[in-house]
């Protein structure tokens, strides 16, 4: 996870400088949030979209979804085409790139939470055979005989 989070700082870094005032750690604090991410995550399932239809898929209000896609231009990750009345946007290369590795991150924690889970459940059953622990001070019940 450090190798990827140290590669889009590097991705970002001239784009960063340029857009935000020198400050890298802003893509970073943008990013760690769970709508850009996910914008972009559903950005890539097609070529070109709408902003209605990604409102629609992350059930978020569609003038929040625009905002974040103009902070995402901003960055150069996303381009809007206009055809007549409607707005299209899809991805730029670089926008592609991120978008392929947050779905290795997703992927990576998706396997982090089946192991965690797969462990607690090897915990639960491990202290489930435990005996109960004694107080101090406290006498052991007699084990029935059989």
């Amino acid at each position: 996870m450090l190798f990827i989070i140290n590669y889009e700082i590097k991705v970002f870094k001239g784009c960063a400088v340029k857009n935000t005032g020198g400050k890298v750690d802003d893509i970073l604090g943008f990013f760690l949030q769970d709508k850009p991410a996910r914008i972009l995550l559903e950005m890539s399932k097609n070529k070109r979209t709408y902003p209605a239809d990604i409102s629609k898929a992350l059930a978020a209000t569609y003038s929040h979804i625009v905002r974040v896609i103009q902070k995402l231009e901003a960055y150069g990750l996303v381009e809007s085409q206009k055809e007549g009345r409607t707005k299209y946007i899809k991805l730029t290369e670089l926008g592609q790139q991120v978008a392929h590795h947050l779905e290795g991150l997703e992927m990576s924690l998706r396997n982090v939470r089946e192991e965690a889970q797969k462990k607690g459940r090897k915990a639960e059953k491990l202290e489930t055979e435990k005996p109960a622990p004694v107080e101090p001070g406290v006498k052991e019940p007699k084990k029935p005989k059989k």
